[in-house]
């Protein structure tokens, strides 16, 4: 086996007899703080050595997992697709690399996993088993269920695979994560190509020089290094967080490091071992759920929960900064005989030329929500002013009459308009909001297609 760059000390053996001697402190050091699942097989597929990880997932130790196979662990049908795969790579020596699987376990929920095998060769090129690393999906894979279940239109986030991560040289060259280690003055000793890659420099480059000194952006740098010095002063594992700028499409990549020491023979901590993985799929999923969780499905508006949170947030401002503000209620006119004359996709279309008309009419700052069925909330902060209120409330009852068209259809449309004003950081969200629809029901009463402030 290849030695690490810049190290003096050959991997030794990872295996028992029969597997070539590659045993090497930091192989050692890799392969057991590693969360991933790693093992090694022989050619009847029995685990002949494993991660730390791989042993806890499987809720047994390293020592009891040598000599069992996968059908000790698994639901047959799983254990058998295993089985049938590192048999084919013991035939043919070709690998199977970033694989996504359904692991089915016997009286355990089933869990998702992208998994990569070698060949495990002998020097002379005797394939003497498999070895294999494996990371847990299922976080990713579940959060796009729910996305795809909360929204039915909403494409499924495409996973990448981003941490492969091991101690062999094989393992580390064909790894999409980051694998790095750093001396104590945060200096690079060794990086595995994925993270060339993703510094856009070489090893050689890199080696001697910390990410500060290669140019790494300063937000990163504020999480980045205090936790690596954390690391090297108390030996405890740490995980980070962070994004960078993406040059080439002007967006951001999010990034998720999990950080070990790195100990000499004696147990002293000489450095960090980083290995970081691209999680920027699984943060676009999330950020969709959470928008789903606080917007209108229809039209994208901010939904009622969301709106209570701003009202809340409103008031809480008037403590720090006094002025007044406004809650506008929208309820559209008969809306019902829309919905049984024109049938009601028709009806959801008028609703979302509604919201548009209501969104380009209030400011960049007020917040434009959608309550349920054909009603609508706009709260204005900072708007004192009765008639300027009142010039607000016509503006949108104007808008709203404007004839609404779906190609040659034509369909007239009223609304009534209530406001509520507040200037008092006591007030409820719940009550503002109750106000400002009672304002809006004596619109109705009046006569409809009206606007009515209400002062107390």
């Amino acid at each position: 086996m290849e030695m690490f760059e810049g190290s003096t000390e050959s991997f030794g053996s990872l295996v028992p007899a029969g597997v070539p001697d590659c045993d090497d402190l930091y192989s050692r050091n890799l392969l057991d703080a590693a969360e991933e699942v790693i093992y090694f097989k022989d050619l009847d597929s029995r685990f002949v050595r494993v991660s730390l990880g791989c042993a806890q997932l499987h809720r047994r130790t390293q020592d009891e997992m040598v000599g069992l196979t996968d059908f000790d662990l698994f639901d047959v049908s799983h254990a058998r697709a295993a089985f049938e795969d590192e048999q084919r790579i013991i035939r043919t020596g070709e690998a199977v690399v970033n694989k996504e699987e359904r692991e089915r376990w016997n009286g355990r929920p089933d869990t998702w996993v992208a998994s990569s095998k070698f060949p495990f060769r002998a020097p002379d090129g005797t394939i003497t088993g498999t070895f294999g690393i494996s990371r847990d999906v299922t976080r990713r894979v579940l959060a796009e269920q729910e996305s795809a279940r909360l929204a039915l239109a909403t494409r499924a986030t495409n996973r990448r695979l981003t941490q492969v991560e091991g101690q062999l040289r094989s393992v580390l060259d064909g790894s999409t994560d980051t694998i790095a280690r750093y001396d104590l003055a945060l200096r690079y000793r060794y990086i595995n190509p994925a993270g060339e890659r993703l510094r856009g420099l070489r090893i050689d480059e890199l080696r001697r020089r910390t990410d500060r000194e290669i140019g790494m952006q300063e937000h990163a740098l504020a999480l980045w290094e205090p936790a690596l010095r954390r690391v090297i002063a108390t030996g405890r594992p740490e995980q980070v967080e962070f994004w960078l700028a993406d040059e080439s499409n002007q967006g951001q990549r999010w990034h998720h490091t999990t950080l070990a020491a790195d100990r000499e023979p004696g147990g002293a901590v000489v450095g960090v071992l980083a290995s970081t993985r691209d999680i920027t799929e699984l943060k676009l999923a999330e950020q969709a759920l959470a928008h789903q969780a606080m917007h209108d499905h229809l039209t994208g508006l901010a939904n009622r929960h969301l709106l209570m949170k701003k009202i809340e947030q409103a008031l809480e401002r008037l403590n720090r900064a006094p002025h007044q503000h406004v809650l506008f209620f929208v309820d559209v006119d008969n809306f019902k005989s829309i919905n049984d004359t024109y049938g009601h996709d028709r009806g959801d279309k008028v609703l979302v030329q509604l919201a548009e008309r209501l969104t380009t009419l209030a400011r960049r700052d007020d917040t434009v929500a959608r309550l349920g069925g054909d009603e609508f909330v706009i709260l204005c902060e900072g708007v004192s002013n009765p008639a300027h209120i009142r010039d607000i409330g016509a503006r949108f009852v104007a808008a709203l009459a404007e004839p609404y068209r779906d190609g040659t259809t034509v369909i007239s449309v009223s609304a009534s308009v209530g406001a509520a004003m507040t200037d008092d950081p006591a007030s409820s969200p719940s009550d503002l909001l109750s106000r400002a629809d009672g304002a809006m029901y004596l619109a109705k009463t009046n006569g409809r297609n009206q606007f009515h402030l209400r002062n107390g």
